[in-house]
């Protein structure tokens, strides 16, 4: 009878052995598996595509973890702003195989002076109307922002396809990501390289 008894108990061990997932090991594979992908460059350059090309589908922005933007682009005498300073962190979730489970990680852009200058003109007014006024950036130097890919669990990941491409993908890639943020909380781009875009530049 006690042998028995030791017999189920053992049985219970190892049953629950077995099913004990070892130091996270499951998880930990996973976020392996995950970072491979990130680092691979095929599958940036697939992403990096996705997003010029719009597919909303496979790129979803998941959250909008951190939105700063600083600077005198708003200055008095326009002729003085020259300065911005940019931190839009974006968690995102990709769909590079429909097959597969998506994979999330962060996507952040940063810069601590992007260089700029703005141009516009107001009017006083007169007796029947009141002053307006109305200014816009005519140069922007988005490659002074720095794009940096995270993990989820904040590990770094080198974004080899994006330091690789051409310098007008790059500036697509920063501005499908950021325009939008920047102009809604500064002002309207007016530059050259609006006229830019990936049907007009080689690259997907």
């Amino acid at each position: 009878m006690i042998s028995m008894h030791k017999t189920d108990f053992i049985k219970i061990i190892n049953e629950e052995i077995s099913n004990f997932d070892f130091l996270s090991n499951d998880e930990f594979l996973k976020e392996q598996e995950t970072t491979d992908l990130l680092m691979n460059e095929e599958l940036q350059k697939q992403f990096i595509c996705d997003a010029l090309l719009n597919k909303k589908d496979k790129v979803k922005i998941i959250k909008i973890a951190e939105s700063t933007i600083t600077g005198n682009w708003d200055e008095t005498n326009i002729e003085n702003a020259n300065r911005l300073s940019l931190d839009y962190s974006l968690d995102i979730e990709y769909t590079y195989d429909r097959v597969k489970e998506p994979i999330n990680f962060n996507l952040t852009f940063t810069s601590e002076k992007i260089d700029i200058s703005v141009d516009g003109f107001s009017d006083n007014g007169g007796h029947t109307t009141a002053p307006y006024g109305e200014s816009w950036y005519d140069n922007f130097d988005w490659s002074d922002i720095d794009v940096i890919l995270y993990t989820v669990e904040g590990d770094t990941v080198k974004f080899v396809a994006l330091e690789k491409a051409p310098p007008k993908i790059q500036i697509l890639f920063i501005r499908e990501f950021t325009q939008n943020f920047i102009e809604n909380e500064t002002l309207e781009f007016r530059t050259q390289e609006q006229r830019d875009n990936i049907q007009n530049t080689p690259y997907c």
